[in-house]
């Protein structure tokens, strides 16, 4: 539906079979890597809660390396849609979860031994990112933004570690608003957001309270414009979403349209107003052309143009008309 509508330029990665696996192996118990990758014993090969085979086996070391290959392209393009899901419950020694490696960690560690000095994961599926944090813990250089439904337990929090525990929208509304000042403080180089779709209020196995689609669409744009406007490199995933009927693939969609639109504006410099409240960037070529980088109104505690009267705001648009466009005639042409 995405590629149908133009809003994704696929790329390819390479894939090294032997190195990807031998990289998952210094993130997770080996014993555990190589029964996934034989598929034997069959009990810790199949612990995430899927039937494994030779074809599943290729599938998880593959997605290991594509997510991987997807956060170094973000560090050129800025914002790249990686669609896989299964990796925030994850242990050490096992699967869990329907998740059977945790690319997000194992990625982060590559990152940090790339040169990055902090990567951080955004993880809005309904459920909680148990094994996101137990691998991460210890780590200062992986910071964790975590909303969900479900209840933590033994966690610690910290300045780079907020687990926010919600019952329904306007609670899930209020902690993230946390989001911007917990990016201001931890500073990554990368953020990878798990956009899940179980928030939803009628999703069988999430679900939260009035989390409705306008809602979620909210989210996602507040996240990414919040994301964009400080150049903040992202990697997007579609994490959970369990409703059978279509409506799980359309809340995806309207991700990668939010994300697409998100970029694009980005790259055509449409960025003379961001709203802090909702995450947008203004949609208005003109403004954004007239004003280039002239941005004498901008405010930069609260992230929005300061409001000009109808007075002002039409002399300020007529100046850089003329400069840039001549005449009133020349414009009309």
């Amino acid at each position: 539906m995405a590629q149908a509508e133009g809003l994704l330029a696929i790329r390819s990665a390479p894939f090294d079979a032997k190195a990807t696996w031998a990289d998952i192996a210094r993130v997770h118990d080996p014993a555990y890597v190589q029964a996934v990758r034989i598929g034997t014993p069959r009990s810790l090969a199949e612990s995430q809660g899927f039937v494994w085979s030779p074809e599943f086996a290729e599938a998880v070391a593959r997605i290991w390396s594509g997510h991987v290959a997807a956060c170094r392209l973000a560090l050129i393009e800025g914002l790249v849609l990686h669609p896989v899901s299964g990796s925030h419950h994850a242990q050490f020694g096992q699967g869990s979860g329907f998740c059977t490696f945790n690319y997000l960690v194992g990625a982060a560690r590559q990152l940090l031994a790339d040169g990055l000095d902090r990567v951080a994961v955004i993880d809005l599926d309904a459920h909680p990112g148990d094994g996101t944090y137990a691998l991460a813990k210890d780590d200062p250089g992986i910071a964790i933004f975590d909303i969900a439904a479900g209840t933590w337990v033994n966690v610690e929090r910290h300045e780079s570690c907020e687990y926010h525990d919600v019952d329904d929208a306007a609670e899930y509304r209020a902690a993230l608003q946390k989001l911007p000042p917990f990016l201001d403080r931890v500073k990554p180089g990368l953020v990878m957001y798990q956009a899940g779709m179980d928030p939803f209020q009628h999703d069988p196995v999430g679900g939260i309270d009035g989390v409705t689609a306008e809602f979620l669409r909210w989210r996602d744009q507040f996240v990414l414009g919040h994301l964009v406007h400080r150049g903040i490199p992202v990697v997007v995933n579609l994490a959970g979403g369990y409703l059978e009927d279509g409506t799980a693939e359309r809340l995806h969609v309207e991700t990668v349209r939010i994300a697409a639109n998100t970029l694009r504006r980005h790259r055509a410099g449409e960025l003379c107003c961001f709203d802090a409240d909702t995450g947008l960037l203004t949609d208005d070529a003109l403004h954004a052309e007239l004003l280039g980088d002239d941005m004498a109104e901008w405010d930069l505690d609260l992230g929005v143009c300061e409001e000009m009267s109808d007075a002002e705001m039409d002399a300020y648009f007529d100046e850089h008309a003329r400069k840039h466009y001549g005449s009133d005639k020349d414009r009309e042409r």
